[in-house]
């Protein structure tokens, strides 16, 4: 089984979501909303950019594509020197199973490396919750794990388009004491995962999330209804840490 940032996430949040849709494999509704559509057309142009392609066709079809590249022109992130790689794939194995994760962007430097994350959603959350999230965690992890760099060489940037005077720009810088402390996490947690999926095939459900956590995890759950779960729906804005 592959594993990814999201499946971790999903996993850490709510075991029972991970099931319904990376076990049972069942379809979410078709509500990508038009935020994560622009979003997921600026990853695309992002990707046009750094290969050298023509971008004006999206630039001039998408006003909104178009203040937030000019954004990132004004305002980028800081980048090291080193040979660049959009939608860039590693993977390890560890457990049984195969981790994986797709970069926005890698910069492989002669005594460094970078990776660079493209985020368009509103209202970037706190430094401190960012460095506790999987896909910082794993990212960092996996470079380390698949290079020659060590912990100390890498770091991760994430450039959110939309922060509250402009762009917004946070970079983790790795460690080894990080390194060790992710991989004893991933193992753990994998372990559970593994432990789980046995009882999975003996017809036993994952655990759901504790009802002291529903009015967090349930209230934008897809699956909420399934799991008998409706408390009243959250106000604070949307992100997926």
């Amino acid at each position: 089984m592959h594993i990814s940032q999201a499946q971790l996430r999903h996993l850490k949040n709510c075991p029972r979501q991970f099931q319904y849709r990376y076990l049972n494999r069942l379809g979410l509704p078709d509500s990508l909303s038009s935020a994560q559509h622009l979003g997921r057309e600026f990853h695309r142009l992002m990707q046009q950019h750094f290969h050298g392609l023509d971008i004006h066709p999206l630039l001039e079809a998408q006003p909104t594509l178009r203040e937030w590249f000019e954004q990132f022109q004004a305002d980028p992130p800081p980048m090291i020197a080193g040979t660049a790689y959009t939608e860039h794939r590693r993977s390890t194995a560890l457990e049984g199973f195969t981790l994986v994760g797709i970069y926005d962007l890698v910069i492989f430097g002669t005594d460094r490396a970078q990776i660079l994350d493209w985020k368009t959603y509103p209202q970037p959350p706190p430094q401190n919750t960012l460095a506790r999230h999987w896909q910082t965690r794993l990212y960092c992890y996996l470079l380390a794990a698949t290079t020659d760099y060590s912990p100390e060489q890498i770091s991760m940037t994430y450039w959110f388009a939309q922060g509250e005077r402009g762009a917004t720009v946070y970079t983790f810088h790795y460690t080894q004491a990080q390194h060790q402390q992710v991989e004893n996490d991933l193992t753990q947690q994998l372990q559970q995962l593994q432990y789980w999926l046995n009882d999975y095939a003996r017809g036993q459900d994952l655990p759901q999330v504790g009802l002291e956590l529903s009015s967090k995890y349930c209230s934008p759950c897809p699956f909420r209804e399934r799991c008998q779960r409706t408390p009243p729906p959250k106000t604070v804005p949307w992100h997926p840490f």
